[in-house]
């Protein structure tokens, strides 16, 4: 019998990521995206209320600037979302799973950097600003085209500038001097990687919180996104096997093998079939 999904993830969530993936490189698949993950644990989040509110605060700058100018709007924004709305980062409770989802963002104007990040760019691309995904490696912030080159944001510091040199320096403190910068970590990151990073983010969070249903729900939905990658097949029957669903591991644990017969650790995971099987 051919697994189906999902068994952990809330069912309206995963539809609608279901939906993004087909035209994930649109804005609106990215927005949606976002809702999605966080619909797993708000099942009650209406994505046009979401969108109401970013649009609200879009037109909330927009009203302040008389003309079209980048600069200006810019400086609204800053001034308008992190020195009157007080968006910043959740520092004191880091790794609370709602830092990561951009409903809850919205109402608490805390969250990680990689969803403060997502709110600027969707508000900031509403004022006609470019605006990019930084993935740099421990840290997202956003790129801001401007005539003259690449603005580096960090929305989780309340929209402080950073230069390229700082950047280095932030990633080195982060990672220690052994890493090496490469000029890749400023490209714009794809929507597909952004609500990657996003769902990585949470299986870390989940992990450590011994939240293994959430962390199958997270699976499932990167699954979505990335079919091709049988790996997560596995790391899905393992999760579910942890939390006594025998049934759907053993299923995707005997794909994940016939899809994969040479890997290393081939045997011990036949053995677990086979306790899954009995």
């Amino acid at each position: 019998m051919k697994p189906v999904l999902p068994f952990c993830c809330t069912p309206a969530a995963f539809q609608l990521l279901l939906r993004q993936v087909r035209v994930v490189d649109s804005s609106d698949a990215l927005l949606h995206g976002a809702i999605a993950i966080a619909m797993h644990q708000l099942p009650d989040i209406d994505p046009a209320h979401v969108d109401s509110q970013i649009q609200n605060i879009s037109d909330a700058v927009r009203r302040r600037v008389r003309g079209s100018q980048p600069q200006a709007m810019l400086a609204h924004l800053h001034h308008y979302l992190f020195d009157e709305l007080g968006f910043t980062g959740n520092t004191e409770n880091y790794y609370s799973a709602s830092n990561s989802y951009l409903p809850a963002v919205i109402k608490t104007r805390q969250g990680l950097p990689i969803a403060m990040s997502l709110l600027y760019k969707l508000i900031a691309q509403r004022l006609g600003l470019r605006v990019h995904g930084i993935g740099l490696p421990g840290h997202f912030m956003c790129g801001v085209e401007t005539d003259t080159g690449l603005m580096l944001i960090d929305p989780f510091s309340g929209g402080r500038v950073f230069t390229e040199e700082e950047a280095q320096a932030l990633v080195h403190e982060r990672f220690g001097p052994e890493i090496e910068w490469s000029d890749e970590f400023l490209q714009p990151v794809s929507n597909l990687h952004w609500l990657t990073r996003m769902l990585q983010n949470l299986l870390h969070i989940f992990g450590g919180a011994g939240q293994y249903s959430d962390v199958a729900a997270m699976l499932e939905m990167e699954m979505l996104l990335w079919p091709a990658q049988t790996h997560l097949q596995r790391d899905l029957a393992l999760v579910l096997a942890r939390i006594g669903l025998s049934q759907p591991a053993s299923m995707w644990l005997d794909k994940y093998l016939k899809d994969n017969p040479d890997d290393p650790q081939r045997s011990d995971l036949k053995q677990l079939l086979e306790v899954l099987t009995t």
